[in-house]
């Protein structure tokens, strides 16, 4: 898989990841309100400041319901803006565990919910920058009541314990999660036999670069025209490779083509086996120019790969489009290099003389 086809995925992946935590935010912010009102509705519950609580309940509720609806564009925000806002939200905390008994407050459990989400949503330093101030927000309680009174200094350390706990366990078991989500995806994306990108990996980098040239009557500047070039590589006489040579001989013609190939386009294009000997590159930023000097270097590449010691060196057939000239859908662009790969092939070499194997 690409460089390219990999930084693209991991864009999308991020931008799902900051919606996500916008809307657990809200529904985080929602709850947290709902359980202060309650409580001040319950009986046996001091309400020494209940106008405080009730406005406090009414500014967490509206906030938490413009992150659910994503009034507020989380998705778009960097992920130093969501540690920021928890970080604004520690005062606002402060003043509610005030406003609710201090250390034996009602809500405390809520800060539980709260640390959940910075440890597990924030990333290394950030989390811990995020339950930190989770911490140090409970900790406020020590201002105005006595450490002896109702355990509220053991319930402080008890809390920050429970805090390094919790983001050491969250961060650890995150980490695992994306590695395997990782290597699961290179999988799905990837072709057993070469390594290179599969079918699949190369219609989402073939869909990234027509999604990323944008329309070519908007939204494009003069100097940024949204080219790439897509190249279909059809490896000549395979099957006479392998019916001379065997399979296992071809399979190791393609494992070699691909390393070959790998070797002489950029880190940014997407090469993939798309077919039993068909090959393809996307080669984004790429015109005619560009494209006729990649099948150039491909070629040249697969002349160093023989399919046995005397044998002829392997020799393709490339052609190539480029966007948007020959199409501005993925569609119409393969099928505008088919056709040229095509008419290639028709236009055509002999029939491969392949020696007998020594």
């Amino acid at each position: 898989m690409s460089t390219g086809e990999a930084t693209l995925g991991a864009v999308a992946g991020l931008a799902d990841e900051r919606r996500t935590m916008g809307r657990w935010s809200g529904a985080l912010w929602l709850l947290g309100a709902a359980v202060g009102a309650a409580g001040q509705a319950l009986p046996g519950v001091e309400a020494e400041h209940p106008w405080l609580v009730w406005a406090l309940c009414g500014l967490l509720g509206a906030y938490g319901l413009a992150c659910l609806l994503e009034w507020i564009p989380w998705g778009r925000a960097p992920i130093g803006a969501h540690l920021a806002a928890v970080l604004a939200f520690q005062p606002v905390l402060a003043l509610a565990l005030w406003a609710t008994g201090g250390a034996a407050s009602y809500i405390t459990p809520l800060l539980v919910l709260a640390m959940l989400y910075a440890a597990y949503f924030l990333p290394g330093w950030m989390a811990w920058v995020g339950v930190g101030a989770l911490a140090l927000t409970y900790a406020s309680t020590l201002l105005y009541t006595p450490v002896g009174e109702d355990q509220a200094l053991a319930r402080v350390l008890a809390f920050a314990i429970s805090c390094e706990g919790v983001t050491l366990s969250l961060q650890t078991l995150k980490r695992r999660l994306l590695a395997a989500e990782a290597a699961q995806r290179e999988m799905a994306h990837a072709d057993a036999l070469t390594g290179l990108a599969n079918r699949r990996g190369f219609d989402a980098a073939l869909a990234g670069a027509v999604a990323a040239a944008g329309a070519p009557d908007r939204g494009r500047r003069a100097l940024d025209p949204g080219r790439f070039a897509l190249l279909l590589i059809d490896v000549d006489h395979f099957k006479a490779i392998n019916d001379t040579y065997g399979h296992t001989a071809g399979d190791a013609v393609l494992r070699r083509l691909a390393a070959g190939i790998s070797g002489v386009v950029r880190p940014q294009d997407c090469v993939a086996r798309i077919g039993g000997d068909e090959l393809a590159i996307v080669a984004p930023g790429a015109g005619e120019d560009g494209a006729r000097r990649l099948a150039q270097a491909v070629r040249v590449a697969a002349a160093r790969v023989r399919p046995a010691a005397g044998a002829a060196p392997v020799s393709l057939t490339v052609a190539w489009a480029v966007h948007p000239d020959d199409g501005d859908a993925p569609a119409d662009l393969f099928a505008a290099v088919d056709r040229g790969l095509h008419a290639g092939k028709q236009a055509g070499r002999a029939p491969s003389a392949l020696p007998s194997p020594s």
